[in-house]
């Protein structure tokens, strides 16, 4: 595996983005884009990229704007993605990486797989430019959260009084904060795997163990609230293949049930190539968790299944 580190503009057309490419040792087979969830980074995913890349597969992803190396190389703030719409540079940011990697190697199968954030941002994309891709990989996703109308509530009333840049840990425990509450297994961030190595590093991350700001939380609200819209289930292409997978017992899915309603909202909206695969036990991170070899050969299946 060779990687090379590249920098884009940013459809903000303020910040550069930092980005990484992943080759195999041969021409590659095709083209994963990765898009990472929210408080990480691409290089967190070296165990995948590397799988990847030695199955002949060359892999491509970039940081999103406040977060990782992107952050670094603008000198931004962590969990700050812009002013008020930014949810949208997200997911045009996407179809930047896109057309590069396409140029790169023109012609190649081209998959997108996004990761809890990273799948709504994924979610919305496919909608809008699901023609660029063979298919479309979603892990750890979420349905509607009965709580996104409070968080947004909650968010203007902080960014009144306290501004967007706001670390409020009244938005985190309303988000994310809650989700280690089923669990106690020695770490604050259990809820990610049942690999108590990944969770202390973790926490001893700085591009991990933050909060966002405010404004990032407004735009993380919008993301969520927008892909599970009967609009995007209306917008999705009927014949693109879709694999959906989780833990069943990863609280941003609702332990099983959000992810569950993203796939029969899917089926419902004319979908046809849809596939649904909950893992017993598993945890947020499916390519972090104890299991992570049967879930990269689960992945594996689904990819050469769609090169023809």
């Amino acid at each position: 595996m060779t990687v090379t580190k590249f920098t884009l503009c940013s459809s903000d057309n303020i910040n550069k983005l930092s980005a990484f490419l992943y080759e195999p040792e041969t021409e590659p087979r095709a083209v994963v884009q990765l898009c990472h969830g929210m408080c990480e980074y691409i290089t967190r995913y070296e165990p995948l990229h590397r799988f990847l890349t030695e199955q002949g597969f060359a892999v491509v992803g970039l940081d999103h704007l406040g977060h990782g190396s992107t952050a670094e190389l603008n000198e931004a703030p962590l969990g700050y993605f812009g002013k008020k719409g930014s949810w949208e540079f997200l997911v045009e940011d996407q179809e930047i990486l896109r057309r590069s990697a396409a140029e790169r190697f023109p012609g190649k199968p081209y998959f997108l797989l996004g990761h809890s954030m990273g799948s709504f941002i994924s979610r919305l994309y496919a909608a809008r430019y699901g023609q660029h891709l063979t298919a479309l990989i979603l892990s750890g996703t979420a349905g509607k959260n009965p709580m996104a109308g409070l968080g947004k509530a909650v968010v203007g009333a902080v960014q009144l009084f306290r501004g967007e840049l706001h670390h409020s840990n009244l938005l985190f425990q309303l988000t994310t904060g809650g989700y280690n509450n089923s669990f106690s297994d020695g770490t604050d961030v259990d809820w990610l795997t049942r690999d108590r190595g990944i969770c202390r590093a973790y926490l001893q991350d700085p591009w991990c163990n933050f909060t966002f700001t405010a404004a990032g939380y407004r735009e993380l609200l919008q993301l969520l609230t927008r892909c599970n819209s009967p609009e995007w289930y209306a917008a999705m292409p009927k014949n693109l293949p879709i694999f959906l997978y989780a833990g069943d017992h990863d609280p941003v899915g609702a332990f099983g049930k959000g992810v569950r309603q993203v796939y029969e909202g899917l089926r419902e909206a004319g979908c046809e190539k849809v596939e649904l695969t909950l893992y017993p036990e598993g945890r947020h991170e499916m390519h972090n968790e104890l299991n992570k070899e049967e879930v990269f050969q689960n992945l594996l299946r689904f990819l050469e299944k769609n090169l023809t």
